[in-house]
């Protein structure tokens, strides 16, 4: 999840679980990756011929941490346990493009180059290194100062006033790692856009006197983004597949105004209304250039949402804006890892709409549940060939590397365009 005390809601530290370990396994000897060496049991999917598939993946990797420079020096001592699962489950999952959520972004070229050498590049519990040649990273607007008393409680200080709530700039970071090439002049970030600048935007209210819960002040200056969207054209072949990211705010923290909740909603019509040229003729990214005129050909939409379909406390059900789109195809990803979990910690999850299979966050059972709000979702002119969420069932391989987060590695592959 998005914030700090975001852990007061959900569980802290996840119980341990993936999808199909043998799906991956099946997939690697068919390329002859190197990796461990086992029979494809009956329940494995077909291997995938990687000469024409691409997979996609996201992944909040709770690589946050409570000071600015601090996930810079575990990066750069290579001993960090939490980052060594981290790096374990890309490495065993082995995605071509990632975007990684949560990953605090001070000095985050340095910390990149030493994600790099020293966790992915090193064998972690048994698993090939994996190098990643291109990456795109950028602002976010997490814990930088907004200088304007967000909040109304007459103080212009600390996390709640922040463009995004963080303790430091660049807290809960977004980084895109890519063995493709990345077309960096022709990528557009949205982190300066302002909510108020968003056509019939979703206001929040104080329920009792129907006034805005946000000042005139506040409400002219407060970006949309809680950390920022970005579209990261990567060139596959002689194609280019639009990388679509961002970190939506969690819809909780906040009274019966729902502030994190309207934001929640906007920040995810803010990706649809990116599909569309005329839908999204208002936008201006933070070059003040607009949407190309042509509507994308191919596109994925990855990330932590903070929005479940069926569970959970959003505001409108706002993913079904994405779920339900005409350009867009949702392969439910799925894991048994998740559907045991579910079962065995009961609780809020007992009462869920949703099947438990589709779940990639382990969240607080007796508050909210386990939920599905990580997404990889591609365009329907892309074929998807395969898909899963890294949650292992208990006893199976990389059961005891998903302490490292409460959120799953979500995965799709899809056909080279």
């Amino acid at each position: 999840m998005a914030v700090t005390s975001f852990f007061l809601y959900y569980r802290p530290i996840p119980a341990m679980l993936q999808p199909s370990f043998i799906q991956i396994i099946c997939r690697n000897l068919a390329l002859g990756a190197g990796l461990l060496v086992m029979p494809c049991i009956a329940d494995a999917k077909p291997p995938i011929n990687k000469a024409v598939s691409v997979r996609f993946a996201t992944f909040n990797t709770s690589m946050n941490r409570r000071e600015a420079g601090q996930l810079a020096n575990d990066l750069a001592n290579g001993r960090d346990v939490q980052i060594q699962k981290i790096a374990a489950v890309l490495q065993h999952v082995r995605p071509d493009v990632v975007l990684l959520n949560e990953f605090d972004s001070p000095w985050i070229s340095r910390s990149v180059d030493h994600f790099q050498n020293n966790y992915l590049s090193q064998p972690q519990f048994g698993n090939e290194p994996i190098s990643y040649k291109y990456r795109y990273f950028a602002k976010v607007n997490t814990g930088e100062p907004s200088t304007v008393d967000l909040n109304g409680d007459g103080k212009v200080q600390g996390p709640q006033d922040a463009f995004g709530f963080g303790f430091f700039p660049g807290q809960y970071g977004m980084l895109v790692l890519s063995n493709y090439p990345i077309l960096i002049s022709q990528a557009q970030t949205f982190q300066k856009f302002k909510w108020s600048d968003m056509p019939e935007a979703m206001t929040p209210t104080m329920p009792d006197s129907g006034k805005p819960y946000y000042s005139a002040e506040a409400w002219s200056q407060l970006r949309l983004s809680s950390k920022s969207h970005w579209i990261v054209p990567i060139a596959i072949g002689k194609s280019a597949i639009n990388f679509i990211t961002s970190h939506p705010t969690p819809p909780v923290f906040d009274g019966p105004d729902d502030h994190n909740g309207c934001r929640n909603h906007d920040e995810i019509r803010l990706v649809r209304d990116m599909l569309d040229p005329k839908l999204g003729g208002y936008l201006r990214d933070d070059a003040m250039r607009p949407l190309p005129r042509k509507r994308m050909k191919h596109f994925v939409i990855a990330g932590d949402l903070n929005a479940d379909p069926n569970d959970g406390d959003s505001t409108g059900n706002p993913v079904e804006m994405l779920l339900a789109h005409p350009l867009v195809q949702d392969p439910l990803p799925e894991s048994a890892g998740a559907e045991e979990a579910a079962v065995a910690q009961g609780g809020k999850n007992k009462d869920h709409v949703g099947s438990g299979k589709f779940d990639t966050g382990d969240f607080n059972d007796s508050a909210v549940g386990n939920l599905r709000i990580d997404y990889v979702l591609p365009s329907k002119s892309l074929h998807v060939i395969n898909s899963g969420v890294f949650w292992p069932k208990q006893g199976a391989i990389g059961f005891d590397w998903l302490d490292a987060s409460d959120h799953r590695l979500v995965w799709v592959d899809v056909k080279a365009p």
